[in-house]
């Protein structure tokens, strides 16, 4: 698979040492574009883009991605350190779930967004870990 073949994963990040480890860990399976987060307008940044995922690692711009992810269908994966879980918009909100520990786990967890988003969308579920978290809000 060439780079230009590779699915885009736009990450809007306060912590670019996160991104950095992502990409490499995603490099032979997708591209991954890194923004700072706090920007004026992030959605019309990933609509120019129009990546096939988006990650943040920050809650607010999770929140303001939130309307253009569904719209889009592009899976909205949050890394909310702060509670240590990994967090995907689903249907109905912010659900939980796990893929391992570490960079590894946000890596599955994208892989199987990206490539697994028919299988999923069939089942209409993923793989959660514990409850519903909690709204953002």
């Amino acid at each position: 698979m060439t780079a230009a073949a590779q699915p885009l994963v736009a990450f809007v990040c306060r912590a670019p040492v996160l991104s950095e480890a992502l990409a490499a860990s995603l490099a032979l399976v997708a591209d991954v574009r890194s923004f700072p987060a706090g920007r004026p307008d992030p959605e019309g940044l990933v609509r120019a883009l129009r990546p096939d995922a988006l990650v943040v690692d920050d809650v607010d711009e999770a929140e303001r991605l939130a309307p253009y992810a569904r719209g889009a269908r592009t899976p909205l994966v949050l890394i909310a350190a702060e509670a240590n879980e990994l967090r995907v918009l689903g249907p109905e909100g912010w659900d939980v779930v796990s893929h391992g520990d570490g960079i590894e786990g946000i890596r599955n967890l994208l892989v199987a967004q990206l490539f697994g988003r028919a299988r999923a969308r069939q089942q209409k579920g993923y793989a959660v870990a514990g409850e519903r978290a909690p709204d953002l809000a």
